[in-house]
């Protein structure tokens, strides 16, 4: 079986937690301005590292799956979700340079879970020496931060929280903080299962 592997096309213009919301929790007043830049980068970095520890996009963004081969089953499988869309599927022919559209009448999207299905309705015959053959551009991540899920946002404000109060890093040495448990309780609801 291919397994996908992501390539980011367009970036999220949102992120799933405000500076306010984390200022709030940390008891520092919002317009006290003199730590934002650094809360901002620290927000930026949190939501990167969840996003690639529970293998899934927060916000908004569009992606490119390729896989190396046209699925056993007719199906594929992207995990990186919430899939909201697929805007092309494309594969290369036996040694073409210039990639085939697939009609969107030629496939089902399944996106009802997290985990999204691609079902192919007519095969096709992808290059089977080339690596890449499939690509998908699809739409993955809630459409604003009111969207995304509290269990998520709790678990970002929980971890900027721990790394704001917390800037030596001094877990590595101690072992996981309350806030850190706290955490990946929440983000063990959504992270994609790797068997």
């Amino acid at each position: 079986m291919s397994r996908a592997r992501y390539k980011l096309k367009t970036a999220p213009s949102i992120l799933p937690i405000s500076l306010n919301e984390l200022k709030r929790n940390l008891h520092i007043m919002e317009a006290d301005t003199d730590q934002d830049t650094y809360l901002g980068e620290i927000i930026s970095g949190v939501v990167d590292a969840v996003q690639t520890d529970i293998g899934r996009q927060l916000c908004l963004a569009t992606y490119t799956a390729y896989f190396d081969s046209y699925p056993a089953g007719d199906e594929l499988t992207i995990d990186l979700g919430p899939v909201s869309g697929i805007s092309s599927v494309r594969y290369y022919p036996d040694d073409a340079t210039v990639p085939t559209t697939v009609s969107d009448s030629d496939y089902q999207l399944d996106n009802a879970e997290l985990t999204a299905r691609l079902r192919f309705l007519n095969t096709f015959s992808p290059d089977t020496d080339r690596m890449n053959a499939v690509e998908v551009e699809f739409t993955t991540g809630w459409g604003s931060a009111d969207d995304v899920p509290r269990g998520l946002k709790d678990a970002l404000i929980l971890l900027c929280s721990d790394r704001y109060l917390n800037p030596e890093n001094e877990t590595l040495n101690f072992g996981a903080s309350t806030r850190q448990k706290a955490a990946e309780r929440f983000l063990r609801n959504y992270r994609v299962q790797r068997f």
